[in-house]
């Protein structure tokens, strides 16, 4: 007996805890993907002295500031050396057109409130935008291992609820006070509250949902993703002021608290803590929600005590350290990983890229984000009939020609180099839906949650190096940040080439099915076989 098979396999407490983690996506997706708007590319350079505030802004660049005819733009961080001389009744300037020294102080082309014109994040500080991301997935990535921790030993429930916390008390304080170490802070600590809110809400969701429904609800999660990205450029554009955008981004997880009120605690928690009033209790009001009753609750809460004992007396031990023990086991490992270090890494490197491609910031990411709804759509249909290699194979090859061609179109041509980018984000978002289906059909049961759990990390990683790619293109050649994708796709590529292929397969369940699959093949049919394991690693794309 399954504990769904008491509270019902999908009632109406289900959907409502299906939609709140599937509205996770949307303030999940405002606060990680942010940084383009928090910090747009602003056209800079060195300011005028105040004594010359009569002057315009043409008469001094023209004068003072060097001109790069290859590049036919004015220098953003460095100006002619010139000494200021007083008149009787104004000032005038020598310039010294063989000198240039770095700028002290800036002008901006735009007159809005950014952390880039609050905080002076030009030239040498450049690097501060990208270090805010990398921030944000450092925090994601602590939260990942507290909350974890946390949600075992005291409960789903309390953990998302003070995740919440977390993700809204930090960020308001961010914008409240404009300290760029307390925003970076701040942008920590909110991170890893939604680390927290992810995992917590999955592991009541997976908890308390019967198999067979599973892997659609995970399929669905990224709608609520997809919808925070089409919104987020428009609710940017409205809101241009940093401090008022950080705070309307944050209003979004608002409505979450609602889960204050209904949201249960999972009963298959409470039952492995033996807790079991505190189980009968949440297991009466997923009966009254579903309107549903059992004859003898007494002794079907008897069963599934047993059934969890007897489970938990089966419960493996073993470590991620298990992963690199064993031959096969230890090379899975190391390509499933990569792989998904690679998909994150390419996801929100070619996300920020679209961000600085030319035009309308807010048209690019608004068509970046609209390229995954046909992933949405079509993903569940890909998971259910269609091989998971040559998928995976095909989304890392187009993904690698569309960065490269990047490079051969010239900048006049912006909508070709939109698209293209474009287009190598819609197959790496369908590599990024895939790889997690993927990754827990290849780990055995044994050790699958670590080895799903091992990949999440590796794709973490993955995501906080990626705004760096950028400025490594800016100190070195403006082509390194699309070589690099292209280069790392078809790696990526090989890797999947070299692992098993899984549909309709049996899953290895132990260690030694992995090191010696003949045992395994004895027991392969020739009908298609449903896996009912993997399904919980699937909300983890994010």
């Amino acid at each position: 007996m399954e504990i769904t098979d008491v509270i019902g396999n999908l009632g109406r407490l289900q959907y409502y805890i299906i939609i709140l983690i599937i509205y996770r996506g949307v303030p999940t997706a405002w606060h990680i993907l942010a940084i383009p708007f928090l910090a747009p590319d602003t056209d800079h350079w060195c300011a005028k002295p105040h004594e010359l505030e009569n002057w315009t802004t043409t008469q001094w660049k023209n004068v003072s500031i060097p001109f790069d005819t290859n590049e036919h733009t004015f220098s953003q961080c460095q100006s002619y050396s010139y000494k200021l001389v007083q008149l009787p009744n104004s000032w005038d300037v020598i310039i010294d057109q063989n000198v240039t020294v770095p700028c002290t102080k800036w002008d901006y082309s735009s007159t809005d409130n950014t952390i880039i014109t609050q905080w002076n994040l030009f030239c040498d500080r450049e690097w501060l935008v990208s270090m805010n991301q990398t921030v944000v997935m450092l925090g994601m990535l602590f939260g990942v291992f507290l909350s974890s921790h946390l949600s075992d030993r005291f409960g789903r429930r309390p953990v998302l609820l003070g995740s919440l916390c977390l993700s809204i008390v930090p960020s308001f304080a961010g914008a409240a006070i404009p300290n760029l170490p307390f925003f970076y802070v701040t942008r920590f600590t909110s991170a890893m509250g939604v680390a927290g809110i992810q995992n917590a809400g999955v592991c009541i969701l997976m908890e308390t949902i019967s198999p067979e429904y599973r892997l659609w609800v995970a399929l669905s999660f990224s709608f609520g993703w997809t919808l925070g990205l089409i919104i987020l450029p428009g609710l940017a554009w409205i809101i241009k002021d940093w401090q008022y955008f950080q705070v309307a981004t944050t209003c979004g997880w608002l409505p979450m608290l609602a889960a204050w009120w209904f949201l249960p605690e999972s009963p298959r928690w409470l039952l492995t803590r033996k807790r079991y009033t505190d189980a009968e209790d949440a297991i009466k009001k997923f009966l009254s929600a579903n309107k549903l009753s059992v004859s003898n609750l007494d002794h079907t809460m008897k069963i599934l005590e047993a059934k969890i004992e007897a489970e938990k007396t089966k419960k493996s031990t073993l470590t991620v350290l298990d992963l690199f023990k064993t031959p096969r086991l230890r090379r899975r490992t190391i390509e499933i990983t990569f792989v998904t270090f690679t998909i994150s890494f390419l996801y929100y490197g070619l996300t920020f890229d679209s961000a600085r491609l030319g035009g309308s910031i807010y048209i690019n990411l608004l068509i970046s984000a609209a390229v995954e709804i046909p992933v949405c759509i079509v993903l569940p249909l890909v998971v259910k009939f269609v091989k998971r290699k040559p998928s995976m194979i095909l989304s890392f090859v187009v993904t690698c020609v569309s960065c490269v061609l990047v490079i051969a179109v010239p900048e006049d041509l912006m909508v070709t180099k939109i698209s293209l980018t474009m287009i190598g984000k819609m197959f790496i978002s369908t590599a990024g839906s895939l790889v997690f289906v993927y990754g827990g059909e290849v780990f055995p049961t044994i050790i699958r949650t670590v080895g799903v759990g091992t990949s999440i990390l590796c794709s973490r990683i993955g995501a906080a190096i990626a705004p760096f790619v950028r400025e490594l293109g800016k100190t070195t050649h403006v082509a390194v940040p699309s070589v690099t994708y292209g280069v790392l796709s078809i790696v990526a590529a090989i890797m999947v080439l070299l692992l098993p292929e899984t549909l309709n397969r049996l899953l290895p369940d132990t260690i030694l099915e992995i090191e010696n699959p003949e045992k395994l093949a004895k027991y392969q049919t020739e009908s298609p076989v449903e896996n009912t394991e993997l399904q919980e690693p699937v909300a983890e794309r994010y």
